[in-house]
């Protein structure tokens, strides 16, 4: 009996003569060359191996089992399609099951049935503006953004609420509209940016059983539930190692690694990414991201495996250098580098942040993504980074009164990340000693000498202005986000909160006396959203701007459509579950 090699994929056949296809990828006869006894019948290593498992042909192959990729599953499976979702981990859920859950979407149904106007061209230029500041301008064409880039925010503008209904008619979760503390719906993340116009109520969750706000561990409980009943394939455990391409040169398949074996999955429609992006890839994010990064809560597994995938078959790259960013506790990170070390929000009044030198840096109510972004300040005559790592500082009034809300522990709890001390000069004594120990992973990074002097000077500059109610070097309190988002009554039930006749709720000075307390932070990430270029359909570009038929990507493995800007609660899941959704709908319609 012979043996013919398919030279697209590596399909082994046997019999007197080569397939008119081949079962895999489809390519023709005369692409089948015949082995010799030896088994060779071209070069050692030219393409993949013979599979040693072929499974069953699918219409879709998913791969990763996140909200991109549970949206792209349930549409394609939804319009008729077989689907198999191949996910790299044990378990299912990539980093949407460790968030918040939230999703945002503009010009949702709610916002429509709670009368709020959430106009198409306010929100392209909101988007457009806080992702591309140095491109923006309001009467330019498309905004001043380029082509691919005003496509994508178009795709997500017009299609959001609609992928959002498509799964809720599919019976796949019931949403509600996040409203905060105040009994308001919640604003952007830069709400008083002109373009934004103050609109409320874009950010949306899955409903629980009575009706409540659910995270994300419920959004996949709900979208697993929902595979399970409607024939939807997953296999947990297969790292994807391959893409197959027949003759034509379209994406046709892939191949995995299962417990040591290779199998192959062969597509008729598509192969559909939404693998995460590259967080726990040391060599990548050294290579790629624009400072040091310590962490952060995005799922193990995201080693940027797509990068290398598409960019091996000609994929263009972009947006490397950019992620959605927490803050990160960098000693939690030490003590478990695959676990969840951010901080996202830094709730309390008697709180600042400060660096190296004893200086605050920023807004400390501001939106997580952008707070990272301070850690990334360059000194070009110490050749440092000047804030790489800061100080979280607070006195018992919110260690007590904010109790076991992250990152403060319950009081009375001494957790290792924790400083204390009885004075500020002796929290400048103890998180020295503690930079010390951390020395051989930061680089050395280390106090400066003015630190304890210019600490005392900001903290009775900070509560100078804690008393008067105005920031003036920051701003804090100035915007609805800060009053909203970031400040909050206490987690203790019934605190007299805020102090009558406070002028500014998010500020409150610090004691005169101690105890304080200092907690270690650097830059994290929720993840990495740099990767394949994508267009408005979820189709991969080669470098000539033009598709690689039957590649798809959606969510933090490709370049993503918002760059660095977090436009509201849930621009991740936003974008993931919106292109998933378009990237379905395409591959189904592909002959």
């Amino acid at each position: 009996m012979k043996k013919w090699r398919c030279t697209v994929c590596g399909y082994v056949h046997e019999g007197d003569a080569p397939p008119e296809t081949c079962p895999v990828c489809g390519a023709a006869a005369d692409q089948f060359v015949e082995l010799d006894g030896d088994g060779s019948g071209r070069p050692e290593g030219d393409g993949p191996q013979q599979p040693e498992d072929l499974q069953p042909p699918v219409d879709v192959v998913v791969v990763g089992s996140g909200a991109a990729a549970f949206s792209a599953a349930v549409t394609a499976r939804r319009l008729g399609l077989s689907v198999v979702m191949l996910e790299k981990a044990e378990g299912i859920g990539g980093t949407t099951v460790r968030s918040g859950g939230g999703f945002w979407i503009p010009a949702n149904r709610h916002q429509r049935a709670a009368g709020i106007e959430d106009r198409r061209e306010d929100a392209l230029r909101y988007m457009a503006r806080y992702a591309y500041p140095h491109l923006y301008s309001a009467q330019a064409d498309r905004l001043g953004l380029p082509e691919r880039e005003y496509a994508l925010i178009c795709a997500y503008c017009d299609h959001a609420a609609r992928a959002v209904e498509f799964l809720e008619e599919a019976g796949v979760f019931d949403t509600v509209m996040e409203v905060n503390w105040t009994g308001k719906p919640q604003v952007d993340y830069m709400d008083h940016l002109p373009e934004n116009r103050g609109v409320r109520g874009r950010p949306l969750y899955t409903a629980d059983e009575g009706g409540k706000l659910a995270y994300g561990h419920h959004l996949i409980a709900r979208f697993a539930d929902w595979a399970g009943k409607n024939g939807i394939d997953i296999r947990t455990g297969h790292e994807v190692t391959g893409l197959l391409r027949n003759g034509a040169g379209e994406v046709c398949g892939v191949e995995a690694r299962h417990r040591g074996q290779t199998r192959t999955f062969a597509a008729n429609k598509g192969v559909i990414f939404g693998s995460g992006g590259f967080s726990h890839n040391p060599a990548f994010m050294l290579r790629f991201q624009r400072g040091p990064h310590y962490g952060g809560c995005s799922a193990p597994t995201n080693t940027g495996d797509f990068i290398k995938l598409a960019g091996g078959i000609g994929a263009a790259i972009g947006n490397t250098a950019g992620a959605f960013r927490a803050q990160s506790m960098i000693e939690v990170y030490l003590a478990n580098p695959g676990g969840s070390s951010n901080v996202f929000y830094l709730v309390g009044d008697s709180m600042l942040v400060v660096n190296k030198y004893g200086r605050r840096t920023m807004n400390e109510k501001r939106n997580y993504t952008d707070r990272a972004m301070t850690h990334f300040v360059w000194d070009p005559v110490r050749a440092e980074w000047t804030n790489m790592l800061q100080f979280i500082v607070f006195d018992a009034r919110t260690a007590k009164l904010w109790q076991g809300f992250p990152p403060y522990p319950v009081y009375g709890e001494k957790p290792a990340y924790l400083l204390s001390a009885d004075s500020l000069e002796g929290l400048e004594r103890e998180i020295a000693a503690r930079l010390a120990r951390l020395a051989p992973h930061t680089g050395g990074f280390a106090l400066a000498e003015d630190f304890g002097a210019n600490l005392q000077q900001t903290v009775r500059q900070f509560n100078a202005y804690a008393e008067a109610g105005k920031d003036p070097d920051f701003g804090r309190g100035d915007q609805a986000y800060d009053r909203e988002w970031t400040t909050f009554p206490p987690t203790v039930p019934g605190a007299a909160w805020p102090e009558p006749g406070s002028q500014n709720h998010t500020m409150h000075p610090l004691s005169d006396t101690g105890p304080y307390f200092a907690i270690l932070v650097g830059a994290g990430t929720l993840d990495t959203n740099g990767g394949p270029l994508t267009d408005g359909q979820g189709r991969v570009l080669d470098w000539q701007g033009a598709p690689i038929p039957g590649l798809y990507g959606a969510g933090n493995c490709v370049a993503a459509p918002s760059a660095n800007a977090y436009w509201g609660g849930g621009t991740t899941i936003g974008a993931a579950l919106t292109f998933g959704h378009l990237a379905a709908r395409h591959a189904a319609a592909r002959d």
